[in-house]
Formats: structure tokens, sequence, C-alpha cells
């Protein structure tokens, strides 16, 4: 738990209960399963990956879909280009509780091979490099849930507030083709897609894009969804209830003659229920200010010709499904973090699951802005319940390599709460407001329909601003743990004195957090001021020109910082000299770079005897030698991750470690 400390008699300490993030919740329970059969089913898109070598240009869902069932029939188009070679066979996913009624290949009905989810047909003519073809696969079954799935891509059930029926899909982060065939790469971004479906003409359907149409046939609809912008394929979407449609307008000042359509689909006895007009409502009628901030601070909203809007559904949290996020209900931070998933996650999308960072950080980023500009009185409550969410344990790296784990893509403490604070704690060591938010709407052009990694953000944040910021990702990223800061004073002719020394969570990981801090001071008879500093060591002492009587001193006052601070803080007349000797930590070792693309050096400037080793994830040893100044690490032949470096002196016992990435 964070705590502002001011120098005074007393010291005040805020304590925020940590919560799980809806948009967390919801998207986990949805992939709750047992990991070997996590693993299982997600070990098909890597058995195949290699030979999906196509580039998806159009696909087209027209299906069958009732709000009371997941039974699914109909028939999805798709339009590719071959990239390899040569295409002999084409391969795409479909979970095997759904019967293939028929493939046509470029016209040509062919026969299909099923592996469990593994759809193949042979084609009759192999295919070269750059030709194009066109794949209509015709289909029914009832959705997986439970066992036999990474939780369910596709659900129904009934609202328990408002007794609604629902069927909706959320195929995050591998289960799209559990309701409909589709190549689950992130990196192939569809150019453009429809999504017709016919259901009851009681119902309303919801999907991503513009509806185009709405054609009658007897006692059914279709609704026919149509967009053009790239879109993953884990973000196209249905929903499918009794709605009505409940309208809202955002006109962001890059729109000089137009606005942007925020479309809603309300249970339709929700639409006039007091209960819902009074609460969630009420958060929604708030958006349109949310979109134009937005807009002013990362650029454009990047769907503004076709619309953004939500669908109801009986599910915890979000989904941000492109241009129109599936959610259980109305609230204004969760609303708010959905929106800024237009930017960080549909526009721009991680590249891989383990930057998930990219997506769910922003997001929780974009709730900080919000809450600064529009919601100011919230704010530092809700930065210190992110940051005592954080505190909770005493270690947790955003980085990690089991994309199979759903708790650790969708983790509340570290991939959102302290994914988001990093980001607003790197807009703090930029210091340049201008130069961060330049950077922020550059990298969304640069990225525009196409994916980035957190190693593309950290090597543009250095391109764009000149500051390097391997240190901040090595301490924020990839280390664990938080700093604490015990803070003592001394103030005599005009000169204060304050003396910090850190300690932080995971020594063993992160020994050390180097970053600037600030400090609020409040003086009688002059106006109250904040110093900014840097903190260069474990233990500092600042020495600072200032008048006046000293009231009060609080240590981080904006919440820039992830932080504790042990107090209340004391006086020190040993201050009084000015000394300034810094204790140096017994073993100067590090190793750099860090990152590195194979090659890293221990440097050992004591000449301290002994060995060092070299361990993988699975706690295997790959590595050892022999200690010297400076030592060699060459993991060029071994496999990208994450590695510990660990050094031991002649008696064995293990003095320094460092967690190194091998990109």
């Amino acid at each position: 738990m964070k705590k502002i400390l001011f120098i005074a008699l007393i010291s005040t300490s805020l304590f925020c209960a940590a919560q799980e993030r809806p948009c967390a919740k919801g998207k986990r329970s949805a992939l709750a399963s047992q990991i070997h059969q996590q693993a299982r089913e997600a070990s098909l898109n890597n058995l195949i990956s290699h030979e999906l070598e196509y580039d998806v240009k159009f696909v087209h869902l027209n299906l069958n879909l009732e709000r009371d069932t997941t039974f699914i029939s109909g028939s999805v188009t798709i339009v590719a280009k071959v990239t390899s070679a040569v295409l002999d066979t084409f391969m795409t996913l479909l979970h095997q509780n759904y019967t293939i009624d028929s493939l046509r290949f470029n016209g040509t009905l062919l026969p299909v091979i099923r592996q469990d989810s593994i759809v193949k047909a042979k084609l009759p003519t192999s295919l070269v490099s750059g030709n194009s073809f066109t794949v209509i696969i015709y289909y029914h079954g009832t959705a997986p849930v439970g066992g036999s799935a990474i939780g369910s891509g596709f659900s129904s059930d009934v609202d328990p507030f408002f007794g609604s029926e629902c069927a909706w899909s959320l195929s995050e982060s591998i289960v799209a083709y559990h309701w409909w065939p589709c190549k689950q790469i992130l990196t192939d971004k569809i150019d453009s897609s429809w999504v017709f479906v016919t259901t009851d003409s009681a119902n309303k359907v919801g999907s991503n894009g513009l509806l185009k149409n709405v054609v009658a046939l007897g006692n059914k609809k279709r609704f026919e969804w149509k967009s053009h912008s790239p879109i993953a394929y884990y973000l196209i979407s249905v929903a499918v209830a009794k709605y009505a449609e409940y309208d809202l307008y955002a006109k962001p000042q890059y729109l000089v003659n137009d606005s942007v359509l925020i479309q809603n689909y309300i249970y339709s006895n929700a639409l006039n229920d007091p209960n819902w007009i009074a609460f969630e409502k009420l958060y929604l009628d708030k958006l349109p200010p949310v979109l134009k901030l937005y807009s002013n601070l990362f650029g454009i909203y990047p769907f503004y010709k076709e619309k953004y809007g939500h669908c109801m559904a009986p599910f915890s949290g979000g989904m941000e499904h492109q241009t129109m996020t599936t959610l259980g209900g109305f609230d204004y931070y969760t609303d708010a973090h959905e929106l800024g998933h237009q930017w960080w996650g549909d526009q721009v999308t991680c590249k891989g699951w383990g930057d998930i960072w990219m997506n769910e950080g922003f997001a929780v980023y974009s709730e900080y802005l919000t809450s600064h500009y529009l919601d100011n009185t919230n704010f530092l409550n809700k930065l210190n319940t992110d940051h005592s969410l954080v505190m909770g344990q005493p270690g947790g790296s955003i980085y990690f390599t089991d994309t199979l784990n759903a708790n650790a893509i969708f983790d509340s403490r570290l991939i959102y709460a302290k994914g988001g604070s990093i980001i607003r704690s790197l807009q703090f060591v930029t210091n340049n407001d201008s130069v961060w938010f330049n950077m922020l709407r550059s990298f969304q052009v640069t990225y525009k329909n196409s994916n980035a990694s957190a190693i593309d953000f950290k090597n543009y944040y250095q391109t764009k601003t000149s500051i390097n910021p391997t240190q901040f990702f090595n301490q924020w990223y990839y280390g664990e743990g938080y700093p604490t800061f015990a803070v003592t004073y001394f103030h005599s002719n005009d000169t204060l004195l304050i003396k910090s020394i850190q300690t932080t969570s995971s020594p063993s990981v992160t020994p050390l957090f180097i970053t600037p801090m600030e400090y609020a001071i409040a003086r009688v008879g002059h106006p109250d001021t904040t110093v900014r500093v840097m903190q260069n060591n474990a233990q500092e002492i600042y020495s600072i020109p200032l008048t006046g009587t000293i009231v009060a001193i609080a240590c981080d006052p904006n919440n820039w910082i992830i932080n504790d601070v042990a107090g209340p803080p004391t006086l020190d007349p040993n201050l009084k000299t000015g000394l300034v000797v810094l204790t140096k930590p017994l073993y100067e070792m590090s190793v750099g770079p860090n990152p590195s693309q194979g090659t890293f050096t221990l440097h050992n400037p004591t000449l301290i005897s002994g060995r060092l080793s070299v361990w993988d994830l699975a706690g295997k040893q790959i590595m050892e030698k022999k200690l010297d100044e400076n030592v060699q690490i060459d993991l060029g032949h071994s496999a990208h991750g994450l590695y510990e470096v660990r050094v031991f002196n002649t008696n064995g016992s293990e003095i320094f470690s460092r967690k190194i990435i091998n990109e």
C-alpha cells in the first residue's frame, strides 16, 4: 500500500482494497479450463501455423444464430492470397464439435480431412505465391463449453439482472475457432469483413463495422454488418438478443463536418428500467467526452468512418470487439478502458500474446487519462487502488513466456494494474507531455492496422524521445517488485537536506529502482513547492536551497511511481553536515546490454573471485564460467526468452543474480 507521508507530527496513509479488473475477469473466465486442455488446443495453432501460408484478405460470416442457444449453422467465406512458394493443401481451424457439410475451393467441391480441430483440404492443383483463392466452408453444430474447450468462444445465457436471453462471442485469445473457421494468427490481420446473421425477427444482432441492411425473411431477419477496416481474428464478434438501440454522438475536433456514432444495443427490457436509467445510462452518457479526449491524445478515433458502440451480454466485464464492445454492464472506467482498446489492441494489436501489455497496459493507462482530465477528484484514489493492488505481493513481472496460461495473460495485478502504472511512470521519466503524447500519436500512425511488441514500443520510444528506456524496462517491465523509501530530513540556514534510503521488495531480482522522484514541500509564509530529484543509489542525500519554515513534505505526491514510503519521516540532526558520501554496494556487478540479441557481458570491476552460471526458465543450467573482470555470455545459439545469471563466490555463496532477455 502506498503511503503519502508528511513531515509533521502525524503521517497519513491511504488504503484501497485490491480488486480484480472487470476486463480481466471476463476474459479469464472465458478461458478457464484445465492447463493440459489449454496446451492441447493451443498446440493446434502451433502445429499448423507454419502451414497457414496465406494472407487473409476478406472473410464473410453468413450464420444462423438465436439468442437462447449456442447452435450455429451457415457458411464462412475466406478470400486469401498465397504467401508460400507453393500451396498444395488448404488448412484452417474449426472445433471438432462442428460438422462440415461441404468445402468449396475456388468453386470446386473438395473432400475434407479432420484431425481434432484441424481442417485440411488437398488442392486439385497447387497454387504458387501471389495467387488468390476463395474458400467457402458450410458447417453446423453446437459451440463447445466447459471441459471440451478453453472456455467458451461462443456462449448463451440469461442476464441475472434483466432476465434477458443473449448469445454472444468472446474469442480472445485463441478460441475464435470455437464458432467460425479461421486462421488464428495475430499478425495476419483481415483486410475487411462482413458478418451476416439470420435470426428470429424479435432479435437484433450487433457486430463490427456498419449495419448496411436488415432483410426481412418471413419470421426472421438477416442483419448485414460490413467493415472495411483491417481486423485481428479475435476481434470479429456477434451478439444476439432482444435489443433496443440507444445512440449517442461524439464530435472530435478533427472531424469538422461529422460526428462519430456511438451505437448501443441495450436489452429492450432494460432501456426503460429505472435502475438502468439511474446508474448504467448515467455512465454511458459520459462516453462522448472520453472519445473526444482520446482522439486529442492518441489521434483521431481509428474507426470514425464506421462507428463505436456496445452490445450488452450476460458476462462479467467487457471485451473490446472492434467498433462494438461487448460488455455485461456499463461503468465509467470499464467503458473508458474498452474504448481505449480501439487504439491500443484494435488499431495496433499485440504482436504475440506475450505482448498483451501493449493492449491491456495502455487501456488501463487510458483510464488514468480519463480520470486525470475528466474525473480529477477521483484521480489519486484510482492510482492508489492500482498501486496497492500491485504491492499486495512482493514480486511478479509483466514479462512472461507462458502464453497458454490465461491467468498470466489476463493478470489483474501485473498486466493491468502494474502495466498501466508503469506507462504513466514512463510519461514521468519523459518529463515533457508534448514529447510524450506526440510520440504516442506517431506510434499509432506508424503501427496503424498492424501489430507491435513491447520491444517495438521500447525502441520507438527511444527513437522519438532520444531517451534510452532500457534501464526503465529492466526494472519495471522485466524486473519484479517495487521500491520502499525511508526519508529523513534536516532544514537549517535556508538549506533543506533530504535523505532517502531505498529498499526493494524483490532484492534478488531488482535490487534498485533508479528513478526520478518528486518531493512536495509545504512552507509557512511561502508558496508550496515541488522538487524533482534522481534516486540513482540505494542511499541519496539531496541538498536543496529553500527558505521559510517547512511544515510538511510528501514523497511522490502525484503517484507517478509504484512505491511505498516507510515512516513517518524523522528529524536527523546528523544531516546538518551535508554529508553526501553514499554507501556503495558490496558487489559492484552488472550485466549488459540487457536485453540483447545473444551477447552479454558480466562486469566485475572489483575482481571478486568465483564462478558464473546461466539458467533457463526450466531450471536447467546451460552455462558455467570462472569469474574475471569481464565475462562474456554467448546465448546466440540459445532460444529467445528469459534467462537468469547467477554469481557465486569461492565459498559457494550466491552473491549476485540478474534476469536477462535473449531477444
